[in-house]
Formats: structure tokens, C-alpha cells, sequence
């Protein structure tokens, strides 16, 4: 059995790499942490052992509250059960030889995503296979060898945002290669399923300002539980909990006598997005992935 790893990755993320602090790595960025008080050097005071480095301090805070938004927005009416539609096929008895061969994948709207497990092809005989993806116009070579009474099996690793991801397998030779239930060559296993985060990403705009909010109070909780010795962090535990307790009312820790406001701005900020994501619902997905009977509401949990 011949087996391929594809070298086929998911697009990066839209909604990723649109937040920095000045000065760090000489990059710019739409939005910066220091509008909220966190600077390079303010962040290096901060990091602690667990975090290395300033840079890396921010960068996972970053990523961290990402996470953390998705997590907490909610969209109701989603269909959760995914799978929209099944492409998967099998192998029959027939027999076919040399010939070009496609199979195609296509999503419905731009909050699917194609699940793809594998392809395969079966060689009777001695075939030369060679084996295209074409994923939004953009073609990638995934084999181009010989088999031999084998089976050739192409894995994926990932989730793709493509609209059309098409297969072509060119067989040339003598031998023959299997043919699948539904006319072709190329067994797959592969369906398409819907992402709320393909949503919350395209609407990244949207989310912005929640994102930064949780990150800059993930960066200042991380002191109050630092290992490292500062002025900053002995001499200013008070303000930087309070600080905290603004940006993020799930991190407060104050004695509730103390404490500034009953939601942080992170909190609002995600009842504000869900108000906009929810009328994008109505018009643009109700045919396509939701349920527009009950659309997205917002349930975060403030303590």
C-alpha cells in the first residue's frame, strides 16, 4: 500500500494576526494592546517564568483570547449536528484502465467547511498515477509515481475553507484501476460540515475589540500570579487587579464591596457583537446553516 501525507494545509486564519503592541518585531498591525495600557516593556515586567518573554507573553495572550471569544459568543439556531451534506464512496468490482478520472467537492455558503479524511485509488496491474487537487482554482500535485496491485492512499490532516476543492487522476499504463460507486476512480471520505468559527472569523471586525479587552486582562492577571519580583507587580497588585476586574469581570477578583462594575468591557463587548452577528444571520444564512427561528443570542455567564 502506498500512503501519501497531503501537503495541503487550511488557509491561515482571517481573523488572526490583526492585534500587536508597538515594537514588537518591527511589525504593524490595525490594532494595538497599548490603547489599553499594555506596552512592550510593561509586558516584560509582567512575564514570568511560564511565559519566557514579553513576546511570548502577548502572543499567547493573543491567541488565548481568540479562543475565548469563539468560545463565548453563541449562536443559536446553529445547526449543530454539522454535516451537511456526505461525499463519501466505495470501491465496487469494476475494472477500468487508462482514462482521466475527477471527483469534486463543493460547499453551499461560505461558513462550510470540507472535512476531508483521504482519497484513494487501487491499482490492478502496473499504473502510473498522477494524482491533482485544484482547490479554488489554486492546483497542487499530490502523486505522481507507479502502483503496482496496490492501494494508494492520500491523507489530509485539516478542515478547508475551499468553495470547490477537485480531484483529477491521470492513469496511464497497461494496468487497470477500481472503479467507485459513483463512476469514478477515487474513493473518498469526505463531507461537508458547517463552522460556526468560518462565521465569527469573516466577522472578525466585529470581535475585534472583545479580543483585545481579554487579552490585555489575561496579560495583567498573569502578574498577579507571577513569580517574578518588580515593583510593578509588588507595588501595584492592587491596580492591576482592579485594571483587570474592568477589562474582564470573569477575572475579578476583588471583594465584591470593591468591585467597579457588575459586567467588564470584555462582557459587553460580546453582547454588542452578538446583536450584529445576529441580524447578519437573518439576512445572509438562514438558508445555510442556521435556523432562523431561534438566531444568535447572548448567554456569557457574568460572575
Amino acid at each position: 500500500m502506498a500512503v501519501v501525507e497531503s501537503t495541503i494545509s487550511a488557509p491561515v486564519n482571517a481573523c488572526r494576526d490583526v492585534i500587536g503592541v508597538r515594537g514588537m518585531c518591527n511589525k504593524t498591525y490595525p490594532y494595538y494592546l497599548d490603547t489599553l495600557g499594555i506596552s512592550l516593556p510593561k509586558a516584560a515586567k509582567l512575564a514570568d517564568s511560564a511565559s519566557v518573554n514579553a513576546k511570548t507573553l502577548i502572543e499567547e495572550a493573543i491567541d488565548s483570547a481568540w479562543g475565548d471569544v469563539f468560545g463565548d459568543l453563541r449562536a443559536d439556531g446553529f445547526k449543530v449536528n454539522g454535516v451537511q451534506k456526505d461525499y463519501s464512496n466505495k470501491f465496487t468490482t469494476g475494472q477500468v484502465g487508462a482514462g482521466t478520472y475527477g471527483f469534486d467537492i463543493a460547499r453551499a455558503c461560505d461558513i462550510e467547511q470540507i472535512n476531508l479524511t483521504n482519497i484513494q485509488i487501487a491499482a490492478t496491474g502496473t499504473v502510473n498515477a498522477n494524482v491533482t487537487l485544484n482547490a479554488d482554482g489554486i492546483v497542487t500535485t499530490l502523486y505522481n509515481d507507479t502502483l503496482t496491485d496496490e492501494v494508494l492512499t492520500i491523507n489530509f490532516d485539516a478542515s478547508y475553507p475551499y468553495d470547490r476543492m477537485y480531484f483529477t487522476a491521470v492513469i496511464t499504463g497497461d494496468g487497470t484501476v477500481t472503479q467507485t460507486s459513483d463512476g469514478g476512480v477515487i474513493k473518498s471520505t469526505v463531507f461537508t460540515e458547517c463552522s460556526e468559527r468560518l462565521l465569527y472569523c469573516k466577522y472578525w471586525a466585529y470581535l475585534v475589540k472583545a479580543v483585545m479587552y481579554k487579552a490585555a486582562a489575561t496579560i495583567l492577571n498573569a502578574s498577579l500570579f507571577s513569580d517574578r519580583y518588580n515593583d510593578m507587580i509588588v507595588y501595584k497588585g492592587d491596580q492591576i487587579a482592579t485594571r483587570v476586574a474592568q477589562l474582564d469581570s470573569s477575572l475579578n477578583l476583588l471583594p465584591a464591596e470593591q468591585r467597579v462594575n457588575a459586567k467588564g468591557l470584555y462582557q459587553l463587548e460580546i453582547e454588542k457583537a452578538n446583536d450584529r452577528l445576529k441580524e447578519i444571520v437573518k439576512q445572509s444564512y438562514c438558508s445555510c446553516c442556521f435556523e432562523c427561528d431561534n438566531v444568535i443570542s447572548s448567554r456569557i455567564s457574568i460572575p
